[in-house]
């Protein structure tokens, strides 16, 4: 929530140059009309950073991160908005206005906590890391699992040392409150008034959330004790229902397919292999809260859990969870050979995991040959519970096409009829093909047309953000030809509300700003996200042109992605959907 007027907010944007400011942070070097530099959030050794002060921008094409000249600053010196707007207010000699108690604002006074939460939690990792020394059990466990300093530094592992109150008395010393080790979750507190730490004589892995903050810890036993694995306690930054295991490293892999694996040292072991997209559930079967976090960051998941009965059983819930996002493609590699990642790459090598990676199965053909091992398809009874079991899973399938697909294999298994068994899923045909199944001919057919229209997706995305970026920088061409489009033309909510801002401007005869845009949104992921398409520059020397070809290219082959859509809701039959692409309309 803006704590100064949008004028002031646009005064102080526009009086601070982008340049100047940035580049008392970064080296920057100029490239056509824009500068780069190496990336300030993000290690890298190639730029990627770029600044547009023609358009008062800042985008990395590495990390994501983007936004004006206020955001940069809030992320490069760790402010909130309001303590921004006065840095650059004092830099541009700008006198403001007085503002409503802002010491009293209570999602300051919550993030200054989970700041607070975070040191806390840094410090700690710095204890385990230091406390390993002084344990030779501890160092012969990192030796056995082949983990030499390199790799402990790199994903902060340590030991808690066998102490009831090492930890304790080591933050104290360091100025922290009891109340506040409490609460990150380091110390519990005894029915006789007395903390002690929570972590004791357990290796630690130290766990972060996406952008790099320490907020928890897992913890493994080096003896016989219970339980084997301890997480923090759930916090106002933590919660193990919610985060993943080595998704900062993940995110930043520059991979759009993530390996899903069940432990800490599963993740540490394909990591070292060069598998940095790989993750880890934190002791507890994934939920819906991870499938988003998923789907936030990349497009496919490889579920790479261990290949015994209980890994076999979690390869399943897991399918089921993923599928529920709609978004995700999901695969599996099934590592039958050994029990794990870890134990398998160290047994026959990265060569053969990677042959193993590459050959991985969809996720229902790989369901189709796991409950096909578990009957005898030549009896009547047990084909009756394989198709049951399948069942389960086949309805999870949101596309006709792709649940033709599947029946049709599971018909050439067991000798049912496709339409029996699509009808076990409740899933009707309709139209004019509601009479018969559709023929291998016409399910190849469309699932061509279909890879079609999704690789058609991205290019969408990029037309129409190229549209947006264009009109929103030159108000000649907004003018001209803002009334051949409408809202209905955009899919993506930021998108969206890129279009209805332009719209107002033009309406109310206003100048459009990103500043003013960029305060309309209020998650990191979104600013970033605007930020990228405020970044985009055709570069053509024929904008009029781009333009008219930008709103024939997306009316005409968004027009093939919703005959797409229709047809994986079962709302037009294949007839109805080919008719649909021929005639573009």
């Amino acid at each position: 929530m803006a704590v100064y007027p949008e004028y002031v907010i646009k005064e102080v944007a526009e009086k601070n140059d982008i340049i100047e400011v940035i580049s008392q942070t970064v080296t920057l070097k100029k490239a056509g009309s824009s500068y780069i530099g190496l990336c300030p959030f993000h290690n890298e050794k190639t730029p990627s950073f770029s600044v547009s002060p023609r358009r008062g921008i800042f985008k990395c094409f590495g990390c994501g991160e983007g936004g004006d000249v206020i955001g940069f600053v809030m992320k490069s010196d760790n402010l909130s908005f309001h303590e921004a707007i006065k840095k650059l207010a004092l830099r541009a000699n700008i006198q403001l206005p007085e503002t409503k108690s802002y010491d009293a604002d209570e999602a300051e006074r919550k993030k200054e906590k989970r700041e607070l939460l975070y040191a806390i939690n840094k410090e700690a990792a710095a204890y385990f890391f230091k406390s390993i020394k002084t344990s030779d059990e501890a160092v012969n466990y990192f030796k056995k699992r082949e983990l030499d300093g390199k790799v402990v530094k790199y994903f902060w592992l340590g030991y808690a040392p066998d102490s009831w109150n090492g930890l304790f008395d080591y933050l104290k010393e360091k100025g922290y409150t009891e109340g506040d080790i409490y609460d990150a979750g380091l110390i519990r507190r005894h029915e006789s008034g007395r903390y002690y730490d929570y972590f004791r004589n357990r290796i630690m892995f130290t766990i972060f959330d996406a952008n790099g903050n320490v907020i928890g810890f897992g913890g493994r036993v080096l003896d016989d004790s219970k339980p084997k694995y301890l997480n923090s306690p759930d916090s106002n930054i933590f919660s193990k229902g919610r985060n993943l295991y080595s998704l900062n490293v993940a995110r930043h892999s520059k991979s759009r397919t993530v390996i899903l694996c069940e432990g800490y040292m599963d993740t540490i072991a394909l990591v070292k292999s060069g598998y940095e997209n790989t993750v880890a559930t934190l002791g507890t079967a994934i939920g819906e809260h991870q499938a988003k976090i998923l789907e936030k960051y990349f497009d496919e998941v490889v579920i790479c859990y261990d290949s015994d009965s209980a890994g076999r059983n979690a390869t399943n819930r897991a399918i089921s969870v993923l599928r529920q996002s709609g978004k995700l493609k999901i695969s599996v590699l099934d590592l039958k050979a050994k029990k794990d990642p870890d134990e398998y790459i160290k047994t026959f090598g990265r060569a053969r995991f990677e042959a193993m990676y590459k050959e991985r199965k969809p996720d229902m053909e790989y369901l189709i040959e796991y409950f096909g091992e578990q009957y005898n398809l030549k009896k009547s009874e047990d084909i009756v519970s394989y198709i049951s079991d399948m069942t389960d899973y086949l309805k999870l399938i949101k596309s006709t096409v792709e649940l033709d697909v599947y029946a049709n294999i599971i018909s050439e298994k067991t000798g049912v009829q496709v339409s029996s068994i699509i009808s076990q899923t409740g899933m009707r045909k309709t139209g004019a093909t509601s009479s018969r199944t559709a023929t291998n001919a016409d399910v190849i057919n469309v699932v061509n047309k279909g890879t079609a229209v999704n690789d058609n997706k991205q290019y969408l995305e990029k037309t129409r953000a190229l549209l947006l970026s264009t009109l929103f920088y030159d108000r000649k061409l907004c003018e001209k030809y803002f009334s051949l489009i409408d809202a209905s033309m955009f899919e993506n909510s930021i998108h969206i509300i890129i279009y209805n801002y332009i719209k107002e401007c033009l309406e109310k005869g206003e100048k459009v700003s990103n500043t003013s845009l960029i305060a309309k949104f209020d998650t990191k992921e979104d600013i970033n996200a605007v930020s990228g398409v405020l970044a985009l520059d055709i570069q053509s020397d024929d904008t009029d042109k781009a333009v008219r070809d930008y709103i024939k290219q997306i009316k005409e082959k968004g027009n093939a992605e919703k005959a797409y859509e229709l047809l994986k809701e079962n709302k037009i039959t294949l007839e109805q959907f080919n008719t649909m692409i021929k005639n573009k309309g």
